[in-house]
């Protein structure tokens, strides 16, 4: 039986795909690069999931994997490290404040995620390494890939026009997600995201640099 996602649906529909499976859509941003890592947010069917299923958020490279995921209220999240040196995984969100203090590829605590919201990790150790959890019973989540792409799952004569978009580059809360209308574009659905990465800010050169600077080194 095929998985049908009804509620991705609007009332009314101006694109139409009689028999497609598979529906492919492309999100951008707004200066027109694959926005990746993009979480599209459907209404949750209800009697479709399970509650209290087990999710991993591995660490690999010095990087958490995968960078954003979703999990339904009550969901224990399972930290495993696939790094051969320790980590230390933390949160301060509202939404999952907690704490996993040094601990190596033996070990694979996990933490029960009880509270809707967004929670952000990070690692005391490695300031680069930061990744974010869903925690919603409201949405189903398809995060897009390097290629700004998600598919969909659309049963025979459904179709999408609108979809609900969060990305990180908005804040850590989901009433910052936007309603992104899409066009069709060949096989794909295209959508727009108003959101653009922040401009890094400029460091200041350190004491030693700036010395080496005016003996006229660049």
């Amino acid at each position: 039986m095929k998985h049908v996602i009804a509620a991705f649906l609007l009332t009314v529909l101006s694109v139409q795909y009689v028999s497609a499976e598979t529906l492919k859509v492309k999100l951008v941003d707004a200066k027109g690069q694959p926005l990746v890592n993009a979480a599209l947010l459907i209404d949750s069917q209800k009697d479709k999931f399970n509650e209290n299923n087990e999710a991993i958020v591995d660490q690999v490279d010095k990087q958490f994997t995968p960078t954003v995921s979703a999990v339904k209220r009550g969901t224990d999240v399972v930290f495993p490290n696939s790094d051969n040196i320790r980590h230390h995984v933390y949160s301060f969100s509202e939404a999952k404040n907690f704490e996993l203090k040094l601990y190596s590829d033996k070990e694979q605590p996990s933490v029960n995620f009880d509270k809707e919201g967004i929670v952000t990790l990070g690692c005391n150790i490695h300031d680069q390494m930061i990744a974010y959890v869903l925690v919603s019973n409201d949405y189903d989540v398809v995060v897009t890939d390097e290629q700004g792409l998600a598919e969909l799952n659309l049963s025979e004569g459904e179709s999408l026009e609108e979809v609900r978009v969060w990305h990180y580059w908005m804040g850590d809360d989901l009433s910052q997600a936007q309603n992104i209308t899409l066009a069709a574009n060949g096989e794909e659905l295209t959508g727009q995201v108003r959101v653009s990465a922040p401009q890094q800010e400029e460091k200041e050169p350190s004491r030693l640099e700036q010395r080496f600077n005016r003996k006229g080194n660049q």
